[in-house]
């Protein structure tokens, strides 16, 4: 992805992002809107699954769309995994779909007027050339159900346009436009029009295959994997040996052990990771420190993802703090893996931190001779000013000559006063 203009998604009531690289690092304060967009990439990428946008009320009626993939890529429900980030319950329970006798899921959103286009609409599934749906829909999807995208499509009804679409210059005919509902994820101050009741967001630039998007958090960092991730993993010739090579490169101390993923423990679902050294039991991974099983899981997802792209099936890595649970010096060579790893892949990367650690990381990174040029490489920070974002760009190592003349880049003029390091690194400490 190249660019994001962005219509009241959770606290952002507008926003544009660009000029996105491969690698891009999202700092900034706390409610500066990091994870938001973390949030909107991940479910920007997932919309896999072919269906009609049926309005009753415009001309044209049709548009063909797509929906949310009933899995991500590590086998978790996508929007079942937000709300539980945001500590709601998996399935909405008043969710405004139903299901129709076709085999369609009908929508009554709440709070549009009867004569917006989109207050009574339907998702159909496509037909294969025996009739039979592509993608069915079932009961259960009522409740799971809550975007849609327009991708590359004509004549989609003025009353559906933003005004900062216009303003920016995007064209639906080029880029792809999702559509949410749930109130949980929209900016719910001060609407002024129709479709301020809804999260609107354009997205150009290459879109990641859908199957492939990996969201790394702090619920991924502690858990088990899936069955399902498990079994597409398997099949990926040497996953194991691959894993053990990169986690030997993060933690020195490793060399003589190498990787197993078995059942989870206790009888719980889903599998863990294992070490197991020469001649002895195999270990399981959170016996060792958070930091060990944070960068085991992180490395079992990325090259499992990695193996599976090609230049027809890009991938996406969002990762949210990669710092936790982790020592400085592991902290780098974790981060020198993973760039490693994707460096001649067609995988995407976003990264959230909060962590000088990390960024010292990146300037040095940045002049050394990376294997990621320093071109396609940003540090976007971000700020939210009455649900304004705004966005300072660095490109390359612009980043690194920030530091050097103006200090912390995390941190405005008044944080840096507010701020410890200011103490502790102010001439006469």
């Amino acid at each position: 992805m190249e660019e994001l203009v962005i219509h009241r998604f959770q606290g952002i009531r507008e926003g544009v992002l660009d000029d996105m690289g491969k690698v891009n690092l999202l700092i900034g304060p706390n409610n500066s809107g990091k994870s938001a967009i973390l949030e909107l990439l991940y479910l920007s990428g997932l919309n896999g699954r072919p269906c009609h946008l049926l309005m009753e009320t415009t001309d044209p009626s049709a548009f063909t769309a797509t929906t949310t993939l009933p899995y991500d890529f590590l086998g978790e429900q996508p929007l079942a995994r937000l709300r539980a980030r945001h500590g709601q319950a998996p399935l909405w329970s008043e969710s405004p779909a139903s299901m129709a006798a076709e085999g369609s899921l009908r929508f009554s959103p709440p709070d549009l007027p009867a004569s917006y286009p989109l207050a009574d609409f339907a998702l159909a599934p496509l037909l294969d050339e025996s009739g039979e749906p592509l993608w069915a829909f079932s009961e259960r999807d009522c409740q799971l159900i809550s975007l849609f995208r327009l991708e590359k499509q004509t004549a989609i009804p003025f009353a559906m346009i933003p005004p900062l679409f216009a303003a920016q210059g995007i064209r639906s005919e080029h880029t792809a436009w999702h559509y949410l509902w749930e109130e949980e994820w929209i900016y719910r101050w001060e609407p002024e029009q129709a479709l301020d009741h809804l999260a609107i967001w354009a997205a150009a630039g290459t879109l990641p295959d859908a199957a492939r998007v990996l969201l790394f958090d702090f619920h991924t960092a502690t858990q088990h994997f899936t069955q399902d991730f498990f079994r597409l993993a398997y099949r990926i010739p040497d996953w194991y040996e691959k894993i053990t090579a990169s986690l030997r490169r993060v933690f020195p101390e490793l060399q003589d052990a190498r990787v197993e993923i078995n059942d989870a423990p206790d009888g719980q679902t889903g599998k863990a990771g294992y070490i197991r050294f020469p001649r002895r039991e195999p270990l399981l991974i959170d016996r060792f420190s958070n930091g060990a099983r944070h960068a085991f899981n992180v490395l079992a997802a990325l090259v499992a993802l990695c193996e599976s792209v090609d230049e027809d099936h890009p991938g996406l890595f969002l990762w949210e703090d990669p710092e936790l649970f982790m020592h400085p010096v592991t902290l780098a060579r974790l981060l020198d893996e993973v760039m490693a790893l994707i460096a001649e892949k067609p995988v995407q990367i976003f990264i959230t931190t909060q962590s000088l650690d990390l960024l010292a990381w990146l300037v040095q990174y940045l002049e050394r001779e990376p294997q990621i040029v320093p071109e396609h490489m940003r540090t976007f920070r971000f700020s939210l000013v009455n649900g304004l974002l705004k966005v300072h760009p660095f490109v390359g190592t612009a980043i690194g000559g920030w530091f050097r003349f103006f200090g912390d880049p995390r941190l405005s003029d008044a944080d840096e006063m507010a701020s410890p390091l200011f103490y502790l690194l102010a001439d006469g400490a």
